[in-house]
């Protein structure tokens, strides 16, 4: 696509028409990358304010009394996160669709999927073009649950994955979406209510639905986020228990060790009138009591239930 794709809505679908008839007609659609707009004077002064859209962050909606201009930056299904951008501008005749850096084809590839629809509206359009942008978003979440859910597994694995690592992970993808849905049910509500009369008010109602899955979608990251919560604090839970095990065996080696240090300081001492030291019996009387308060805590410990 080198200077881009440009369409007329039909009662069939999408009709392709070169750039000339793009302006000459109504109802059309143009499909262009960021650079356009700098070398052809048509379009950038067409599409006023939409330059340095691509280091906008996040998604949002401007209206003004002529125009609505709507920028996307969508999230990608991948372990990064990073998000590929777009914006759609909107007028009484024409929707300009603009791809930035990184984004080139993707606007293309989703108009694609519902080239030919019946009884197609502008309205019509952009419900499909938004709704092919959450197409898959919620097995996408899906397959985020089972993430979660084998982390939630390795919490009781010794020498499992990096828990706090993957976890982070996931964490951001899940705010990144939650984010992302947000932003989505603001920009559909604005297209719902119309303020500036762009669109045609007969077909509003497409965005109600369109803010409906987005709300259903932001209510389904929700409910991640408080499951990756919980899974956090079980590995917490875990790793506290794991590490009051290794200070409970640590109290027993030192508690069976300190009478045996004390015997070995006592008669460590080597006083003159040690009975003990001169007498015959006096090294295997030392190792008896030695062996014997061992065999007593030890009886001691089990007998508590120490392990």
């Amino acid at each position: 696509m080198q200077d881009g794709v440009f369409y007329q809505i039909v009662s069939y679908g999408l009709k392709t028409v070169c750039e000339d008839e793009f302006w000459e007609q109504k109802d059309t659609i143009a499909v262009i990358d960021a650079h356009k707009l700098e070398n052809s004077q048509s379009f950038g002064q067409f599409c006023c304010g939409c330059s340095g859209g691509e280091y906008i962050r996040g998604c949002r909606v401007i209206q003004d009394k002529s125009h609505t201009l709507i920028e996307w930056h969508v999230p990608e299904k991948t372990k990064k996160n990073v998000s590929w951008h777009f914006a759609v501008f909107i007028t009484a005749e024409k929707i300009v669709c603009i791809q930035y850096t990184g984004s080139a084809g993707k606007v293309q590839e989703l108009i694609n999927t519902f080239l030919h629809k019946e009884a197609y509206t502008k309205e019509r359009f952009l419900y499909e073009l938004f709704g092919a942008m959450t197409a898959d978003d919620l097995q996408y979440m899906e397959k985020l649950e089972r993430t979660l859910s084998v982390l939630e597994e390795e919490v009781f694995r010794a020498g499992g994955m990096d828990f706090n690592s993957s976890m982070l992970q996931v964490k951001k993808k899940i705010f990144q979406f939650y984010r992302y849905y947000s932003q989505f049910i603001e920009i559909a509500a604005a297209l719902e209510e119309n303020e500036n009369s762009v669109l045609d008010a007969q077909h509003t109602a497409y965005f109600a639905r369109i803010k409906e899955k987005a709300q259903r979608l932001a209510a389904e990251t929700q409910v991640l986020r408080e499951y990756a919560v919980q899974v956090q604090e079980v590995y917490q839970s875990e790793l506290g228990i794991r590490q009051n095990h290794i200070m409970k065996i640590l109290t027993t080696v030192t508690t069976v060790c300190l009478p045996l240090s004390l015997i070995a300081g006592w008669y460590g001492m080597n006083f003159s009138y040690m009975p003990e030291l001169s007498w015959r019996y006096g090294y295997p009387m030392a190792a008896g009591i030695s062996a014997l308060v061992l065999v007593l805590l030890l009886w001691l410990f089990r007998r508590k239930g120490f392990w």
